[in-house]
């Protein structure tokens, strides 16, 4: 993208850089907007415990990378931090950068910047839009994994004094490795999906056999778990949001990789372990490209190759992406392949 499309971006994404919206903003974000709707309040107060010591105030010279599976609240809980820091007189929104590095386009598809993109945004912010400041920054790299480089950019924020708060759905190994070569005191903070044992805590006047089919439907995310309350089952905006979210993490744009099939040979291979072979040929993949796709996985925080999905839904995503073509699995199939 050219600086102006970028700074247009940024313009839209920093709207307490205006000082007409610095107390407003929060009512109509869209993020906090789809939480206020269907709210789990136990991952809100979770969320918010992981991250208070930085909604304290700005940690200049800090990096911290906020990890954990697609719908699990991150994007939400860096805007909670961005609206304690932003709401405090004695810090200058105009430090505050949140950079969305990933959007959601009008055909439902995932689309990111591009490296050359977060890197001039990083390194030269004022270029991007990014008004000028005295104070180290803030800078907030929403959903960035997939960008390639992106841990050397969050370093030279780093190394110029700033403070780098990244989320992140997929963290590649060799890139944490990379970020805590060149930052030692990079810190990893990971927001899970709820188990069932703590959704029977939020509900103690529920019957544990009650709680426990309703979970085997919904899985421990927070929107699915409020969703399910309030509405009776999961929406199908959450569902087909969640899908192109899983798709872009972990088939990369690559043709040939739906992931309602990829998920639905899950289930159907796995018996004690997943097996790459049977998983190949059900496919029509090689070994290889399958082992590659199970790192991603693994990397997008959706599998444990001993105890299967991490979350229930995941194993309902194909029947509930497509009814005609996918049966949903039985409950003591998912209780069993779930970790």
């Amino acid at each position: 993208m050219r600086n102006s499309e970028l700074a247009q971006v940024l313009r839209a994404a920093n709207p307490w850089w205006s000082r007409r919206r610095r107390a407003s903003w929060v009512l109509d974000d869209a993020d906090l907007a789809t939480r206020a709707r269907h709210e789990w309040q136990p991952a809100t107060q979770a969320a918010r415990s992981l991250l208070a010591d930085l909604a304290a105030g700005p940690r200049p010279g800090t990096v911290t990378v906020v990890a954990g599976p697609r719908g699990v609240g991150k994007t939400t809980a860096v805007k909670d931090v961005v609206a304690h820091l932003v709401a405090d007189p004695r810090t200058d929104p105009r430090r505050v950068v949140l950079v969305p590095v990933q959007r959601t386009e009008p055909d439902g598809t995932v689309a990111q910047w591009e490296p050359a993109d977060l890197s001039t945004t990083v390194r030269t912010p004022t270029r991007t839009g990014a008004p000028a400041c005295d104070d180290p920054r803030v800078l907030v790299l929403d959903e960035v994994g997939t960008v390639a480089g992106w841990p050397q950019v969050a370093a030279h924020a780093f190394h110029r004094g700033d403070q780098v708060v990244v989320t992140t759905s997929v963290l590649d190994p060799a890139d944490l490795a990379a970020l805590e070569q060149e930052v030692p005191a990079a810190t990893v903070r990971r927001l899970h999906p709820a188990s069932m044992s703590e959704v029977l805590l939020a509900q103690p006047g529920g019957g544990t056999q009650d709680v426990r089919s309703a979970y085997l439907r919904h899985g421990g995310l927070p929107r699915a778990l409020a969703e399910h309350r309030d509405l009776g089952d999961v929406g199908d905006e959450l569902v087909r949001w969640l899908a192109a979210g899983l798709h872009h993490d972990v088939c990369r744009g690559e043709g040939g990789c739906p992931t309602e099939l990829l998920l639905a040979a899950l289930c159907a291979t796995t018996d004690r372990f997943v097996e790459p072979q049977q998983l190949a040929r059900a496919l029509r993949l090689s070994t290889a490209e399958v082992a590659r796709l199970l790192a991603r996985l693994e990397q997008a925080h959706l599998l444990d190759p001993r105890r299967g999905l991490v979350d229930p839904l995941l194993h309902r995503l194909p029947s509930l992406l497509a009814p005609d073509r996918y049966a949903a699995p039985s409950a003591q199939h998912i209780a069993t392949f779930s970790h």
